[in-house]
């Protein structure tokens, strides 16, 4: 059976992790969802994720969080990355402002789309 998928490999987005155009990460508190805008260093392949200190929440150690790297505002320019994981708190890394605290998020799930090659795949079921 063929399906339609927006789904590409995590390389052919890379550049997103490089100039990280948007991002803000997801996570639970008091059984609610709260999302944040954040700073995102990838480097090594490492996720480092700087969240402003003033921010009214951040996640526990250990919590899983939801990262999202996004550009676009058109359909077809919708490009994202999506990694779900577990974060632990971490020193900032070189050269980066001031005023965040700093968690390194490590991936459970890491999943890339964009929506300017939709393509028709073998469904894999």
């Amino acid at each position: 059976m063929k399906q339609i998928t927006r789904n590409i490999d995590l390389n052919a987005a890379r550049d997103l992790l490089e100039r990280v155009p948007r991002a803000c990460i997801a996570f639970a508190h008091d059984d609610e969802p709260w999302a944040q805008p954040v700073a995102l260093v990838w480097h090594d392949n490492r996720y480092r994720v700087g969240i402003p200190q003033t921010a009214d929440l951040q996640p526990d150690s250990g919590q899983e969080v939801v990262l999202l790297v996004d550009e676009g505002i058109y359909f077809f320019d919708l490009r994202a990355i999506y990694i779900r994981g577990h974060v632990q708190p971490t020193e900032a890394p070189t050269n980066v402002p001031s005023g965040y605290t700093w968690f390194e998020l490590l991936p459970l799930k890491t999943v890339a789309w964009d929506y300017g090659t939709l393509r028709e795949v073998n469904d894999e079921r």
